[in-house]
Parts: C-alpha cells; sequence; structure tokens
C-alpha cells in the first residue's frame, strides 16, 4: 500500500467530520505572523511589529506598544483588539531583507517534516521533457537541486525584486557591453548527490547542457517555454565559465527572474549531464540528482517524496533532518491530517480556514500571487506569422499546425472566429461576451471560495484594485443582455459546450468555480454544458501541438510589468489555446527587452485593452494559495513563489 493510501485509511474517518466542520465558517478568522519575521530588533523591545496577512494577499506591518489580537472579517477589514492600552499605530514601514543562506549556522538536523499537498508529480529530470516543470518547480521549492541565481527573499506576500539576483551556482557573472551574452563564472567545489553513484562537482559543462536541451527543438518542457526568443540562441562553454548567447537587441533585463531557481516560480534547476550520460536517460528520468541540501531518498510520483539532509552542504544546513511530502488530493483529507497531527503543513482553500486555525491552533501564510481563474476561449488562433515555427505563416497552415482552429472553424464552434471572415470573428465576440456576463462573480467568490477571493475580469492580473484597471474591463452580471447576445450571433437556442478545469492543482485554478459556471450557463442560458476535470498531465499537450479548442480554466498570477506574450502569442511550445494578431503581440514582445517599467505595465495595459473587448479569456476570481501549519513550526523563511517551499529555513519546537 503506497503512503498515501495508508495515512488515508489512518484519518479517513475523521475526512467526513473535517468535510461538515468546513461548512460551519466562523466571521472571524485570527491571523498570524510569519515566524522569525514578528518582532524586529533594531526597535525598542516595547514595540512589537507584526507582518499581517489579509485574504486578499496584502501585507500590512502594524506597530503596537501593546499585547493585541490582529483578526481579518470576511469583508477584508483588519481590527485590532486591545488588551491594556488604548494606543494603536498602524503604519506601513520598510522590512529588511535577508537572503536564506545568511540565516544562522544549524546545529545537527533533527526530526522530521512531513507536508500535505495536492499533488505530487513524477519527477521527470529532463529539462526538454519536464512539461509539469518538476525540477525547476517543485524540485527547487524543495531544495533539492539549485539554480544559477536565486531571488532576493521577501516575507510573503512581497514580490521580490524581479532585477536583483542572489549568486548560487553561479559563483558571478558579467554582461557584454553591447548585450549580446552573460557569463557565468561556476562555484566550485559543488557536488552532486551521490545516491545514484558518484557524478563529481557541478561544471560549467552541466550548466550549459541543462540550457541548451530545454529549447532545443521538439522540447515540451516547461522551463524554455518562459524565455523570450532573443534568449534561446545557445549556451556555451569558455574555459570554465557558462556563457549565455542573446540576440542582438534581444536582451531581457529581468533575464535573472527567467532562469533562476527559487523565488519566481517554475524555472531552472541545474542538472548533472555526466548522472545523464552514466544513466541513461530512462534511469536518469525518475532518479534525482541534485545539488540542494536535501538529498532525495525515494520519489513517487502521486504519492509521496522523501529527503534527508545532505551532510556539508555547501551554502546551508537544514535544522529538520527528514522532509516528506504526500499527496493527498481531498481537501477533507488534508484538513484532517492536520486535525491529528499526522503532518505539519498542509495547503488549503481559504474558505477552510477559520475552522482549522481555532481547531490547531495553527498559522497561516499566503504563498504566490493570487491566480485570476479565467476561461480561455481556445481555438481562436489569430496570430499572422510564427517566427520560430516551421512553417511561419499561421493562417496558410491552419490544418497542419493549428488544427484546434481549423477544426473549430470548420464545425462552427460558436466561441472561435475565424480572422478572414469579419462576421464570424463578431459573432464569435458577442458569444463569449454572453458566456461571460452570464457569470454571477461576485456569488462564486462568496459561496465557491467562501469570502477568500476577488473578482476578476481580465486574464492579466489587473485585478479592480490596481491603478491600471480600466472601468470598462469590468463585465456586469446581465443574464437579459447575455441571451439578446446568443440571438444576435444566430444561437436563440444555445448549443453543446465542453468546459475544462483539472482538480488536481487549487494552487492555480478551484476546479469548483468550472462547476459553478457549468450550472449558470445551463440556467442562465440554456447551453448543454459539460464540464471536464480531465488532470492538467492529460489535456496539456493539446496546447502544444495547438489540437486544444476546448475552453478551459486556468490562471497565472502574473507579476507587475512581466511579458505577457510568450503565453497569448504564437510560437512553437504551450500556449493558452489563444493567439493574439501580430500587431497586438508586436506590444506584447517589447516587454522582453524593456527595462522601465511603467512602460512594461502600460504595454500589458494595451494588451489587456485587445482582450478585454475581444473577450479573448474572461477571468472570472482570484484564488488564493494558502498553506497552514504547525505550532510546532517556529521558524519558516518561504519565498512567494505559488508552492510550498524553503524547507531549509524551518525550525521545529523541541
Amino acid at each position: 500500500m503506497s503512503v498515501a493510501s495508508w495515512r488515508y485509511a489512518v484519518i479517513a474517518a475523521l475526512a467526513i467530520a473535517a468535510l461538515s466542520v468546513m461548512a460551519c465558517t466562523k466571521e472571524v478568522v485570527k491571523t498570524v505572523e510569519v515566524p522569525g519575521e514578528t518582532v524586529v530588533k533594531e526597535v525598542p523591545v516595547e514595540v512589537i511589529k507584526e507582518v499581517v496577512v489579509t485574504k486578499e494577499g496584502e501585507t500590512k506591518i502594524v506597530e503596537v506598544e501593546v499585547v493585541k489580537e490582529v483578526v481579518v472579517t470576511k469583508e477584508g477589514e483588519t481590527k485590532i483588539i486591545e488588551v491594556e492600552k488604548p494606543v494603536i499605530v498602524e503604519k506601513t514601514v520598510e522590512v529588511s531583507v535577508p537572503v536564506a543562506a545568511e540565516l544562522p549556522a544549524a546545529s545537527k538536523p533533527k526530526g522530521k517534516l512531513t507536508v500535505a499537498v495536492p499533488l505530487v508529480p513524477p519527477l521527470v529530470q529532463l529539462q526538454s521533457l519536464d512539461a509539469r516543470g518538476t525540477v525547476g518547480g517543485f524540485g527547487i521549492d524543495w531544495n533539492i537541486f539549485e539554480g544559477i541565481v536565486r531571488s532576493q527573499w521577501a516575507p510573503p506576500p512581497t514580490v521580490p525584486s524581479q532585477d536583483t539576483y542572489v549568486p548560487e551556482i553561479a559563483a558571478s557573472w558579467e554582461i557584454a557591453g553591447d548585450q549580446t551574452s552573460i557569463t557565468f563564472a561556476v562555484r566550485e567545489g559543488i557536488p552532486w548527490h551521490n545516491t545514484h553513484g558518484e557524478f563529481g562537482n557541478v561544471t560549467a559543462e552541466d550548466i550549459v547542457w541543462t540550457f541548451n536541451d530545454s529549447f532545443k527543438e521538439g522540447s515540451t518542457g516547461n522551463p524554455g517555454e518562459q524565455l523570450p526568443p532573443g534568449h534561446k540562441v545557445g549556451w556555451e562553454v569558455v574555459g570554465d565559465k557558462a556563457r549565455m548567447n542573446v540576440k542582438d537587441g534581444g536582451f531581457d533585463p529581468l533575464w535573472g527572474m527567467l532562469h533562476g531557481g527559487i523565488g519566481w516560480g517554475a524555472t531552472y534547476g541545474i542538472t548533472s549531464k555526466v548522472a545523464y550520460e552514466t544513466l541513461g536517460e530512462d534511469k536518469f528520468l525518475t532518479h534525482a540528482v541534485g545539488t540542494g541540501p536535501y538529498v532525495v531518498e525515494s520519489w513517487d510520483g502521486h504519492d509521496q517524496m522523501t529527503a534527508n539532509t545532505s551532510a556539508g552542504h555547501w551554502r546551508i544546513t537544514p535544522r529538520v533532518e527528514t522532509l516528506q511530502v504526500i499527496e493527498m488530493p481531498e481537501q477533507g483529507v488534508r484538513e484532517a491530517a492536520m486535525r491529528t497531527g499526522e503532518v505539519e503543513v498542509a495547503q488549503m482553500p481559504g474558505k477552510a480556514l477559520p475552522n482549522l486555525v481555532a481547531d490547531t491552533g495553527g498559522k497561516v501564510i499566503t504563498l504566490g500571487k493570487p491566480s485570476p481563474n479565467t476561461i480561455y476561449w481556445s481555438g481562436n488562433y489569430w496570430g499572422e506569422t510564427c517566427p520560430n515555427c516551421a512553417n511561419t505563416d499561421v493562417q496558410a497552415n491552419l490544418e497542419a499546425d493549428w488544427y484546434g482552429a481549423y477544426e473549430g472553424i470548420q464545425k462552427g464552434y460558436p466561441w472561435i472566429g475565424d480572422p478572414n471572415d469579419d462576421t464570424s470573428m463578431e459573432n464569435a465576440r458577442l458569444v463569449r461576451w454572453a458566456l461571460s456576463m452570464a457569470i454571477d462573480r461576485d456569488k462564486i467568490v462568496n459561496t465557491v471560495l467562501g469570502g477568500f477571493g476577488q473578482t476578476a475580469y481580465v486574464a492579466t492580473n489587473i485585478t479592480p484594485d490596481r491603478p491600471e484597471f480600466k472601468p470598462e474591463w469590468r463585465v456586469a452580471y446581465d443574464v437579459d443582455k447575455a441571451k439578446q447576445n446568443l440571438i444576435d450571433a444566430g444561437y436563440p437556442d444555445g448549443f453543446d459546450i465542453t468546459l475544462w478545469s483539472a482538480c488536481n492543482l487549487p494552487a492555480i485554478w478551484d476546479c469548483e468555480i468550472a462547476d459553478a459556471i457549468g450550472e449558470m450557463w445551463i440556467d442562465n442560458l440554456g447551453l448543454n454544458v459539460t464540464v471536464d476535470h480531465a488532470d492538467y498531465a492529460v489535456r496539456r499537450p493539446e496546447s502544444v501541438d495547438k489540437t486544444m479548442n476546448t475552453p478551459w480554466l486556468h490562471g497565472i498570477g502574473w507579476l507587475p510589468g512581466q511579458s505577457l506574450a510568450s503565453f497569448y502569442c504564437a510560437h512553437p511550445g504551450h500556449l493558452g489555446g489563444v493567439t493574439l494578431p501580430d500587431d497586438i503581440c508586436e506590444v506584447g514582445l517589447r516587454n522582453d527587452v524593456e527595462s522601465d517599467m511603467d512602460t512594461r505595465i502600460a504595454n500589458n495595459v494595451t494588451m489587456t485593452d485587445y482582450m478585454s473587448h475581444w473577450q479573448t479569456q474572461s477571468a472570472i476570481a482570484t484564488v488564493g494559495n494558502y498553506f497552514i501549519y504547525s505550532p510546532k513550526i517556529v521558524e519558516w523563511r518561504p519565498y512567494i513563489t505559488g508552492y510550498f517551499n524553503s524547507p531549509e529555513t524551518i525550525v521545529l519546537s523541541d
């Protein structure tokens, strides 16, 4: 029996109770501080500064002179309940930003940390095949692999600097004056984990091989898809250094965020070329060989991952000896595991937190930018050219290379417009707007998300509380107008539609939102709706080979000014099922080289104007990524990245 299975058996009886408790959500939840960051020692001891995380992911520093409680109501208000004195001052202050490498030296590692998550994916150690980002995502987050650089640490939900990088495997780097290359000096004496053999130390050849493999022809891996075209020219070994070559005029000022390790999300973990050649591809794919402070003992996809500390690690010695991450897909099982003490950390939706915090004394932290759960109206491939595709003329090669669009147009899928037919384009636009207007976003936030979220309207994560948000992007809940749109588009009696939403990645999307949308389309518009909950890995290949023409629920917590073109403009890899016209993509692609953040944001606003008008994507609501952790954890310095991360910084009570 698998680890996950026997734990289910131990706590299954409590799972039902946990689910029933979840339904009785309290009106007020006590928030708690990030351990190790609550008392700023540079100020007088009678003044305490607490980091308070609100439901919307905001961070406030509350300075008080007495012991107090901070509570957050469901409406998002922060209240301070005083114990002794009436004097309270709330203000924003600067927080010091140490990096994990500067943590105090650890004594001998001890104890075991057990973490419950909805998904433990199978390891795919080869970058060109790692569609799920198991090396640069999960493996980096679990401190098994390391990157050439890492982000500067900042307490969640603060976003780390996008242009300041901390050396890791790369000891230093030099950017050419003409910005056509970056040359990295490799830190000496970093050994590869030797569980599966002796592979020596990290060399420049390992770094070059890792990156070149990620974007080679035919790659379906996640890391290479994040890179702008200018940074896919190729890497080379120069002496004992690794050089990233950059296309002239294609230098991205945020190169570290795209090529680095922990801190920003699924990017790059460096892998061993010698291990690949020694073990052979089949064995290498599933047998972790990293450099991080945790060494994998076993990694069983859809079950568990167990790792132990790396003795004498070059950078940091973890305080916890053994890390185990267990897949528990069912929310109720994770809740029960927290209540029984089977796990110390569990990923949870916001609506489950009030009672769980009260019952366990646990603390809560938000990791990752809230994801605007968004319907991608797949099959609308409108780009004219794909510069890096074998056949660069998109519209002339729909049947061969962009079959999702070809099939959708041939079969007359109502949400797919033919860019060569103005009437088709307008009718499809009316349909997409109709289906968007028939969704009661407020109801979804209040019922499905239990009040833990915000309404959203655009896929670019420009939520209504941001200064760039435009009133015309808001989509009113208007069933009558939605019905009229369908009549005007030629569908008075509705049509059949399938909405796909995977349930195994709640940090990105909540599949219950898809269920609610399906019910609203049935009730409000009389559509014949099927909601498909196939796992992400099952249907993702359709987004790579461009056969995707099923609307699907997805969400990306884009950072301010981040380049959007890689996901919405034509290229050979993974796309959201939609490509925008060349003139709009030209604006978006400017962010691949633009250094001014205000200009980058303005470019994203231009793209969002177009996407909103044509409703190429319909955002519904933001979903926060919450983790509850046991009082046994007295210190933890995670990054904002959206998954459980940085176990190397965790300290357990004696």
